[in-house]
């Protein structure tokens, strides 16, 4: 895609803000999807495998991760699973999953709906009456391990890899649900902050504008959105992660150089202990 039609297009983020050191330029973006093709082809000749499965959202990370392993293996090779939750899920995300599919040329059979209510009621029927804290987190986590058990299922039975779809910033952050959404057998994106992903999807022409410019939500509860339940903005995480971790910036320095708050700064490191936590399961003990 033409850089001039890339800014064109309605985005999440604002691309002209972001600082040099997390910019993607259209050279740059396609040197890392050539590279992350060619890797993921290796990868899956290598374990033998010729099929992957992904569970799209309807939003950007599961897009992305689902263009790159049809560019890698071939539409045909590829299964797209929806597993929306009665209520919860948008009927506007199960349609941009459609256009997406339609997009990226998967055949109608390799898109796999299936409604995950009846198997995550019948658990939150049986753990609801142990009252602890954040309920609707606990329920919110049951979904996600509900769909990520299917999805292992499906790849037993298709003889196929399942693919993920978490960025560097989730990662960091600790934003995702332990063995849930953060399980795969790949992680195509991981190694990208979430603006860089943005940048990268912004431009290749398979990614509908509607996913584009959606705002981050893991849809768990009518209403969730990802900034919202975080109390921090993606944009400043992205900035304030990458400059400590990429360019080896302290606090001072860092909202010296952004203009960050460091009220904002201390509130996203603090979060990103909680990354480092989930990140370091499970603790092995040695004699």
């Amino acid at each position: 895609m033409k850089k001039e039609d890339c800014m064109n297009k309605k985005i999440y983020f604002n691309l002209e803000k972001i600082p040099l050191h997390l910019k993607l330029d259209e050279k740059k973006a396609e040197k890392i999807l050539r590279a992350k093709i060619k890797e993921m082809k290796s990868y899956f000749k290598k374990f033998g495998f010729k099929k992957a499965i992904l569970g799209v959202s309807g939003g950007l990370n599961s897009s992305v991760s689902a263009l790159l392993t049809v560019k890698a293996l071939g539409p045909k090779n590829v299964y797209l699973v929806r597993l929306p939750y009665r209520g919860v899920t948008s009927r506007k995300s199960l349609k941009d999953v459609e256009k997406l599919a339609k997009n990226l040329k998967i055949p109608q059979k390799n898109l796999i709906t299936i409604f995950i209510n009846k198997p995550v009621d019948a658990s939150w029927n049986l753990l609801k009456k142990f009252k602890g804290s954040k309920q609707k987190l606990r329920k919110g986590n049951l979904m996600a391990r509900e769909r990520m058990k299917i999805l292992f299922d499906l790849s037993k039975a298709l003889n196929a890899i399942v693919v993920g779809s978490e960025d560097k910033t989730e990662k960091a952050l600790g934003y995702f649900t332990l063995w849930g959404d953060n399980a795969s057998g790949i992680e195509p994106i991981r190694d990208l902050w979430k603006t860089q992903v943005h940048q990268l999807a912004s431009y290749l022409k398979e990614i509908p504008t509607e996913i584009l410019a959606k705002a981050p939500s893991p849809e768990l509860w009518k209403g969730h959105f990802a900034e919202k339940e975080l109390e921090i903005n993606y944009f400043e995480a992205d900035i304030v992660l990458s400059a400590k971790e990429d360019l080896k910036m302290s606090k001072n320095e860092i909202s010296k150089s952004f203009k960050i708050p460091k009220r904002k700064i201390r509130k996203i490191l603090e979060r990103a202990k909680i990354g480092q936590i989930k990140n370091s399961l499970p603790y092995e003990l040695k004699y």
